[in-house]
C-alpha cells in the first residue's frame, strides 16, 4: 500500500526535461541545417557560424529555428523583385510598348527659365522698369537708371524706400560699422548654433528684448525665412492656426510648412475671427481629442499689401477669451509705430510680454540694416535654437549689420525724433492724399488701402473701374492662378491683371519723367501668392524728406492719377 502511493508520487512529481518536437520540423531542419553546414564549412569563418548553430540547438531549438528563418527570409526578400500595392497596379493604366514610346515622344519638357519671344514680350516690360540706384546709399535723393542705363534721372525725389528713418546713413552708424568691419570682418563663419554667432550678435539679442520689453530675442540671417521657421518650429500636423485674410507671401508660405490646419478669418474683422474661433473650439469639445492641439492667430502690424493696422487690443480680448496664443508679424510697424518705435504695443499703450506671444520683425526696414528676428519668452526663444531651421542650418549675420542695427536702437532710445517726425510726414502724406477728393473724380478711380499712421499709402483701383476698364474681377484673378497652381504651372500669365498691371506702370512712368519723382507699383509674383491679391501703386515717407517736398510730391501724384484715369 505504501509502495504504490510511494510510486504514485514519484511518478506525479517526474516532468520532461523538454517539449517534444514533431518528427516533420526535425527532418526538416536537419536537412536545411546539413545544406547549411556543407555550405557555410566552405565559407572562411564560416565553422564559427556552424558552432554558433550547433551550441543553440542545444540550448534552445526553438530560438534557432527562428533565427534560420528570419535570415532565409531576408535573403528571400533581398533578392527577389520589389512588388507594388495591388492599389498601385489597379490604378496604372493598361498600355502597350507602342503607346508607351508615343506618349514618350509626345512629351515636351517644361524648361527651367522661360525665355520664349512671346514670353519675353509679355514680360520683359518689368525688367526694363526696374530702377537701379546709383552713385550712393538709399536717399530721400538718388540717382537712378532704368533699361540698362538708357534712362538715367538724377536728382529724383525717393517715395519707394522702406528705410523710413534713414538713422543708418547718420555718420555715427557710419562710423561704428567701419569700425566692426575692421575688427570682425565682413562675414559670417557659420550658422548661429556653430561658431557664426559673436559676441555683438548676443549683445544685440540683448539690446532688443531690452527695447522691446520680452524676455528674450533671436536673430536670424533673413528676414524672409523668419516666418516660415519660427511658426514651423512650434506647430506640426492636428495644430490649427487661424490667419488674417491678407497675410503677406512670408507668411502664407509659413502656414503652408506647419503642415497645421489653417483657416482665414475677414481681415481685420473681430466679428468673424471671434465667430470663427468659437466654433472652432466647440468643434474641438466635440471630437474629444486625445491631445490638446496647439492654436495660433497669426496676423501683422502694418499689412505688407495693404498698409492698414491691426486691431491689437481686440485680437488680445479674443486670444484670452478663446485660449489662443497670438503670432505677429511686425515687419513693417516696428521703427515706425508707437513714440519711440516700438511698435504695435507701444501704438496701443500695451505691454509686449502680456499681448502678444511670438513677435516677428525685420531689419532691413526702419533699423536700416538686413536680416531679421523673433521676439519672446525665455521658452519660446530657447526652442528656436534648437528647433527652427533658419536659425540651426542658415549663416549668421554678418557682424557689421548686428553692430549698426544696435546702434541705431541706442539712437532711438535716447532721441525719438526721428520717429516723432515720420509721424507728421505719414499724417501729411495721407491727409494730402485724401483732402479735395469729394471735389474732383480720384474716388471714382482710386481706393486708398492703408491707415492713416502708416508710412506706405497703397491705391488700388476702384472695382468698379477695374471692371470696365480691364474686364476681370479680384475673384476672377484669384480662381484662375488657384487653378493654374493646382495644374502645377510655374508659368502663370492673366491678360487683364497684366494690362491693369501696365497702366499702373505706366503712372509710375509719367510720374518720374514728368516730376521726377519715384513711386512703385506693389510688386509681387501671382503665381506664388495663394491669396487674393490685386495690383495696386505704393507711395513710401522717410523721415529725411521735409514736409512741404512731401506734400508738394502727392499732389503732383494725385494730379497724374486723375490725369492718366480719366483718360483710359
Amino acid at each position: 500500500m505504501n509502495t504504490a502511493t510511494n510510486d504514485t508520487i514519484t511518478g506525479a512529481s517526474v516532468l520532461p526535461t523538454s517539449i517534444p518536437i514533431p518528427s516533420f520540423i526535425v527532418t526538416t531542419y536537419s536537412y536545411i541545417w546539413y545544406c547549411f553546414n556543407v555550405l557555410l564549412i566552405k565559407v572562411p569563418g564560416g565553422h564559427y557560424v556552424v558552432d554558433y548553430v550547433k551550441k543553440s540547438i542545444n540550448d534552445d531549438p526553438y530560438r534557432t529555428m527562428i533565427e534560420i528563418s528570419l535570415i532565409l527570409y531576408g535573403i528571400y526578400y533581398y533578392l527577389s523583385k520589389p512588388q507594388k500595392k495591388k492599389s498601385l497596379r489597379s490604378n496604372k493604366p493598361d498600355l502597350s510598348e507602342q503607346e508607351i514610346e508615343l506618349l514618350i515622344e509626345e512629351w515636351v519638357p517644361e524648361p527651367l527659365v522661360n525665355d520664349s519671344p512671346l514670353d519675353m514680350k509679355k514680360q520683359g516690360w518689368r525688367l526694363e522698369k526696374i530702377p537701379i540706384v546709383l552713385d550712393g546709399g538709399i536717399r530721400s535723393h538718388i540717382k537712378v537708371s532704368r533699361n540698362n542705363d538708357n534712362e538715367i534721372y538724377d536728382n529724383v525725389l525717393n517715395l519707394s524706400s522702406n528705410n523710413f528713418l534713414n538713422i543708418c546713413n547718420s555718420e555715427r552708424v557710419i562710423n561704428k560699422v567701419k569700425e566692426t568691419i575692421k575688427n570682425y570682418g565682413v562675414g559670417a563663419c557659420g550658422p548661429a548654433g556653430f561658431y557664426g554667432n559673436q559676441d555683438v550678435h548676443y549683445n544685440l539679442e540683448y539690446t532688443l528684448s531690452r527695447f522691446f520689453g520680452t524676455e528674450s530675442a533671436v536673430l536670424y540671417g533673413q528676414d524672409f525665412c523668419v516666418a516660415p521657421s519660427v511658426l514651423s518650429a512650434f506647430t506640426k500636423r492636428g495644430d490649427v492656426i487661424v490667419a488674417d485674410d491678407q497675410i503677406s507671401l512670408s507668411i502664407q508660405n509659413a502656414l503652408q510648412l506647419s503642415r497645421s490646419t489653417v483657416y482665414y478669418f475677414e481681415h481685420n474683422n473681430m466679428e468673424s475671427l471671434d465667430k470663427l474661433l468659437s466654433e472652432l473650439n466647440a468643434a474641438e469639445a466635440r471630437e474629444n481629442l486625445p491631445a490638446i492641439p496647439r492654436k495660433f492667430i497669426v496676423t501683422e502690424g502694418i499689412f505688407h499689401n495693404s498698409g492698414d493696422i491691426a486691431p491689437l487690443p481686440d485680437l488680445v480680448k479674443l486670444k484670452l477669451k478663446h485660449k489662443f496664443r497670438l503670432f505677429v508679424d511686425e515687419t513693417f510697424s516696428i521703427g515706425v509705430l508707437g513714440s519711440h518705435g516700438r511698435g504695435l504695443p507701444e501704438y496701443f499703450g500695451l505691454k509686449r510680454a502680456d499681448s502678444i506671444d511670438v513677435t516677428i520683425g525685420s531689419m532691413a526696414t526702419a533699423f536700416g540694416s538686413s536680416g531679421g528676428f523673433t521676439l519672446g519668452d525665455h521658452v519660446m526663444a530657447y526652442h528656436q535654437r534648437i528647433g527652427s531651421n533658419a536659425y540651426c542650418f542658415s549663416a549668421s549675420l554678418p557682424a557689421y549689420t548686428v553692430a549698426s542695427a544696435s546702434e541705431i536702437i541706442d539712437i532711438m532710445e535716447n532721441d525719438n525724433s526721428e520717429v516723432t517726425k515720420l509721424h507728421r510726414l505719414s499724417e501729411i502724406l495721407h491727409n494730402t492724399m485724401t483732402s479735395d477728393n469729394e471735389n474732383n473724380d480720384l474716388n471714382k478711380y482710386v481706393v486708398i488701402k492703408s491707415h492713416k499712421d502708416s508710412p506706405v499709402l497703397h491705391l488700388e483701383l476702384t472695382a468698379q473701374f477695374r471692371y470696365n476698364k480691364f474686364h476681370y474681377t479680384k475673384d476672377e484673378l484669384y480662381d484662375t492662378v488657384s487653378n493654374l497652381q493646382k495644374k502645377c504651372s510655374s508659368h502663370i500669365i492673366f491678360d487683364p491683371y497684366e494690362n491693369e498691371e501696365k497702366f499702373l506702370q505706366a503712372i509710375v512712368d509719367e510720374v518720374l519723367t514728368k516730376y521726377n519723382i519715384l513711386i512703385t507699383r506693389n510688386t509681387f509674383l501671382v503665381k506664388h501668392e495663394t491669396l487674393p491679391i490685386v495690383p495696386s501703386l505704393k507711395i513710401s515717407c522717410t523721415s529725411e524728406i521735409s514736409e512741404e517736398e512731401l506734400s508738394h510730391a502727392v499732389k503732383q501724384i494725385k494730379e497724374t492719377i486723375l490725369r492718366l484715369c480719366s483718360s483710359l
